[in-house]
C-alpha cells in the first residue's frame, strides 16, 4: 500500500479519540466504568484484527506491522465513548438496578461473544462480517432481552458510533484521499457504501455501538436515573 496512508488509520482514531478525551473530563464519575471498557476493548481490538486483517482491510499502521498500536487506541476510544454517550449527552445519571429478574454473568456474556466471533471465524472458516454479526447479535440480544429498560440507551449508543464512524473514516479520506479504496479487502466485500463507508463497516459501527453502549449499565447492574 501507498506509505501516504501511513498515518490514516491513527489520524482517524484520533479523531475518535477527541470525544473519548471530552467525555472523560466533563463526566468525573464515569472514568472508572469507562477506563475499565475501554482497556478491555483495546485488548479486543488487538485481537479482533488478527481476524479482520485476513478478509475485510489491511491498514498501514505507524509500525509496518499487521496488528499496532492503532488497533489498540481505536478499541480503547471507540468503546469508552461509545459506552458513555448516552449518559453525557442526554445528562443522565444511574443507580443500582431492583430488579430481581435472571441476569447472566458479564464473563458469560465476554465469553459468548468470544467464542462465537472466532469460532465462526477460525474453526468454521465464515467470513469475518459474518463472525462479527452473529458476535454482536447474539450478545445485543441477551442483554436486551434480559434488560429491556437498555434499549433505549443500546439504541441512542448505536446512532452515537454511526457518527464516529463518518469521523473515523472521513478525517483520513479528507487529508489523503483514497485511503479507504486502497486499504478495505473489497474483492471480500459487497462494494457498497453508506455514503463513504463501506456498508459492512457502517453496520460494524451501528452493532458495535448497540453492544457496547449498554454494557457497563448491564454488568454492573444499574439503571439510568435523571
Amino acid at each position: 500500500m501507498n506509505d501516504m496512508y501511513n498515518y490514516s488509520y491513527l489520524l482517524g482514531t484520533l479523531a475518535v479519540g477527541v470525544f473519548w478525551v471530552h467525555f472523560f473530563f466533563v463526566r468525573a464519575d464515569l472514568r472508572s466504568p469507562m477506563l475499565l471498557l475501554s482497556f478491555l476493548f483495546g485488548i479486543g481490538g488487538v485481537l479482533s484484527e488478527f481476524v479482520y486483517i485476513r478478509d475485510w482491510w489491511s491498514p498501514n499502521t505507524v509500525t509496518g506491522t499487521p496488528v499496532g498500536i492503532e488497533d489498540f487506541l481505536f478499541g480503547f476510544f471507540f468503546s469508552g465513548a461509545v459506552a458513555m454517550a448516552y449518559d453525557v449527552m442526554l445528562k443522565k445519571s444511574h443507580e443500582p438496578h431492583t430488579s430481581q429478574k435472571k441476569h447472566v454473568r458479564f464473563r458469560y456474556i465476554a465469553l459468548t461473544i468470544s467464542v462465537i466471533f472466532f469460532g465462526s471465524a477460525l474453526v468454521f472458516q465464515l467470513s469475518s462480517f459474518i463472525a462479527t454479526v452473529l458476535a454482536f447479535g447474539v450478545c445485543i440480544f441477551l442483554i436486551l432481552s434480559l434488560r429491556r429498560d437498555l434499549l433505549g440507551n443500546a439504541a441512542l449508543s448505536s446512532l452515537f458510533a454511526t457518527f464516529l464512524a463518518l469521523i473515523f473514516f472521513g478525517v483520513p479520506e479528507l487529508i489523503h484521499s483514497g485511503w479507504i479504496t486502497a486499504t478495505w479487502s473489497f474483492e471480500n466485500l459487497s462494494g457498497d457504501f453508506v455514503l463513504f463507508i463501506p456498508v459492512e463497516d457502517f453496520l460494524w459501527f451501528a452493532m458495535a455501538g448497540a453492544f457496547i453502549g449498554p454494557l457497563f449499565k448491564y454488568w454492573g447492574k444499574y439503571q439510568v436515573t435523571d
